[in-house]
């Protein structure tokens, strides 16, 4: 023993070294890793960000120049005055001053590459005039959702972005472009509903934020007022392999948000880690190869002894130490060899007088409540009584000798739990024939019809519910059989609907019944006495036969009835 708590010991010592060693590296190497992406993430974000800003500068830029141009249109008097005050700009009388507007909004294009398209509807005829499709009818424009948002502007500047989601979609207007608006005649206090819109191509922001787009897997989205415009990359497959990398940054009502997958991000880092992830996997193969020879020259056999001894008193009696070693673990080892081959043989020997005790005492259990010579006499009984024409006579005793039938079995220890209560009916026929004071009932859930059971178990208890249940009540009763699989075990219960038993007897029951346990019969010459002996037939069988998780409960109540319930473990011998 102080040997062994010396190596233990030592064992314990070197097992605390070989992670104090281990433990600082890995630490670190996570520490490295963690805070070199950390630095990476800064600088890459505030480039981003940098990149980001200043391109969205430029948009504002541009949108700023729409604003301006825009407004010099809105408020030049030789355009305004043409659409003041007239009910259709298309009528012959004007169009010569709508020529006029087309020419300056013409030349306003040809100056401004990024303007593809100008025109200016009149909001009470939807009737207007436009640089690429000359005069246009727009019939219910009121009624479009970026004319009521110019009105609601009274006179600002409206940036509306067309998409396949937009309510009420125009029929000039074009998913391609963005589109900036504003009410004529900005100048006086009573505007009419009419509106000069600029188209944009969506194109010129496109090559500006192009040259952001430093890989095939990044996408740089651009939005206004939080809507979807546009993206440089809309097909990109890589981007939701996993969380990508993001920035987003906000410019006035423009925003820009990038996304990159992050192995192209940390690229750079990714050498860093698996360098440190080379040295921490070394680290942990060194200390485990140095452990494994501690284990293998000391602990490993101590284990082996320790776990013989444990396979021994747990009653693996079989169980052999089986090694290679020459040295003095070795010697021990064949020691221990020896020394359970010898105890084997002593317990084998015991166990197979007390096995055959405890078959004897089987036997003779079961012969108890099998009573082979009743059977030729019944079978007499019944000849005589048909003879003489007594039909009850008859029928009582061809389902008694039924049941002596069943219950000689045909050399068969146990039946299907479905033979069991087709053979208790027979039993049960008799009595009713004999005192006709009760009704049978059968509930057997199908999964445990098939299961094998100990025969002549149910047999007493159905006696007992009959006997000095069902026939001591002045009312006619039912008796019921049920079972059910809880848990992988089998439930088997007997209910009537009797006299019940008193509370002070049934606590007496209850008591004998708890000394009956597996080992009982083996252990004790004695036999069970005549008081309670066919519960404690069956509780012994039971208990024998099944082992200690079988059980047998007893429930009654005076003037209600009595349960008993009998509890088998799957997989037992005796039923499957």
């Amino acid at each position: 023993m102080r040997s062994f708590s010396r190596l233990n010991s030592m064992q314990t010592k070197l097992t605390l070294t070989f992670l104090l060693i281990l433990l600082p590296l890995v630490s670190v190497s996570i520490f490295a890793n963690y805070y070199s992406q950390s630095i990476m993430n800064e600088q890459i974000s505030d480039r981003t960000k940098g990149a980001l800003l200043t391109t969205l500068e430029y948009i504002d830029q541009l949108t700023q120049n729409m604003d301006q141009q825009t407004l010099l249109i809105a408020s030049n008097p030789n355009i305004v005055d043409i659409w003041k005050g007239i009910e259709n700009p298309l009528s012959p009388d004007h169009l010569y001053g709508i020529h006029t507007v087309q020419q300056q909004l013409t030349a306003l294009t040809n100056v401004n590459g990024a303007v593809k398209d100008a025109f200016i509807i009149h909001g009470e005829s939807g009737n207007g005039v436009s640089t690429l499709k000359g005069g246009i009818k727009w019939p219910d424009v009121k009624k479009d959702y970026w004319f009521q948002q110019t009105i609601k502007g009274s006179g600002g500047l409206v940036v509306y972005v067309p998409t396949r989601e937009s309510r009420n979609p125009s029929l000039y207007m074009s998913e391609d472009m963005i589109y900036y608006m504003r009410l004529l005649d900005v100048l006086s206090s009573t505007r009419e509903p009419n509106v000069m819109v600029l188209a944009v191509d969506k194109r010129s922001f496109q090559k500006i934020i192009q040259n952001l787009q430093t890989s095939i897997n990044m996408n740089i989205t651009l939005l206004y007022n939080d809507g979807f415009v546009l993206e440089t990359n809309p097909n990109s497959e890589n981007l939701h392999k996993e969380e990508p990398f993001s920035i987003t940054v906000k410019k006035g009502e423009w925003s820009m948000r990038l996304e990159q997958p992050r192995e192209e991000v940390f690229k750079l880092s990714h050498i860093l880690q698996q360098f440190t992830y080379l040295i921490t996997a070394i680290s942990i193969m060194l200390a485990i190869w140095i452990a494994w020879l501690v284990y293998s020259s000391i602990s490993k056999p101590l284990q082996q002894l320790s776990g013989a001894f444990k396979q021994f008193s747990s009653g693996n009696l079989a169980f052999e130490v089986v090694h290679q070693r020459k040295d003095e673990f070795g010697f021990v080892m064949n020691g221990f060899n020896r020394m359970a081959a010898a105890q084997r043989k002593m317990i084998e020997d015991d166990y197979e007088k007390e096995l055959r005790l405890a078959k004897a005492e089987f036997s003779l259990l079961q012969s108890q409540i099998n009573p082979h010579f009743l059977y030729n006499t019944l079978d007499s009984i019944y000849s005589v009584a048909s003879s003489n024409r007594i039909p009850e006579i008859s029928e009582m005793v061809i389902n008694l000798a039924r049941f002596f039938r069943v219950s000689l079995g045909k050399g068969r220890d146990s039946f299907t739990l479905a033979e069991t209560v087709q053979h208790l009916m027979y039993y049960m026929r008799v009595q009713q024939i004999r005192k006709d004071h009760f009704t049978e009932e059968i509930e057997l859930d199908e999964a445990t019809k098939e299961l094998q059971i100990l025969k002549l178990l149910l047999q007493p208890i159905v006696e007992n519910s009959i006997i000095h249940g069902l026939e001591q009540s002045p009312n006619e009763g039912y008796l019921c059989i049920r079972s059910r699989i809880v848990e992988d075990r089998l439930y088997v219960e007997v209910e009537d609907t009797g006299v019940g038993i008193p509370e002070d007897r049934l606590q007496e029951i209850i008591m004998e019944m708890d000394k009956i346990t597996s080992k009982s019969y083996m252990s004790s010459p004695d036999k069970p006495t005549s008081l309670y002996y066919g519960l404690k037939n069956v509780k012994s069988r039971v208990k024998l036969y099944y082992g200690g998780d079988a059980d047998l409960l007893i429930d009654s109540q005076e003037g209600k009835g009595t349960k008993v319930t009998l509890i088998l473990p799957m997989g037992k011998e005796g039923h499957t």
